[in-house]
């Protein structure tokens, strides 16, 4: 009997657990907004790190990265030729009309090693012969 009356009288609390928000202790900090951007910041965090592997990222401290991919579809009606594919010494860009761009070949690591511009131009070779081999992006930015 005297647990069914412990159990009755503790279960209109069940519903109000610990609620905590967000809390950090800094010696400074602040947030500023303009339009739709907000910046927090806080200076004298005692453990802030990141860690890093193949597919996670952990980042411990109160300001959290908020990572979002955008993506915008431009539709270029431009008619683009690259060969040969594979090459060993030479690629050959072919456009079908002339435009101004630049070039960029990455590495699958993400770093540049190719870096050219196209001066209003519809063809253009680079020169591969320098690169180990291996899996190139060839990136075309024109400033349209």
């Amino acid at each position: 009997m005297k647990k069914l009356l412990l159990i009755l009288l503790c279960f209109p609390f069940i519903g109000f657990g610990q609620v905590l928000a967000p809390s950090l202790v800094s010696s400074s900090g602040n947030t500023f907004s303009s339009g739709n951007v907000i910046m927090d910041f806080s200076l004298g965090e005692v453990v802030i790190t990141t860690h890093l592997n193949s597919s996670n990222i952990l980042t411990q401290g109160f300001h959290q990265e908020i990572l979002k991919v955008t993506t915008q579809v431009v539709n270029i009606d431009i008619k683009t030729k690259v060969f040969p594919n594979p090459t060993t010494s030479s690629l050959t860009i072919e456009l079908d009309k002339k435009i101004s761009a630049e070039l960029l070949v990455y590495d699958i690591k993400g770093r540049v090693v190719i870096k050219d511009k196209l001066k209003n131009e519809n063809t253009k070779t680079l020169n591969f012969g320098i690169l180990k081999q291996g899996n190139y992006l060839l990136y075309i930015n024109t400033s349209d």
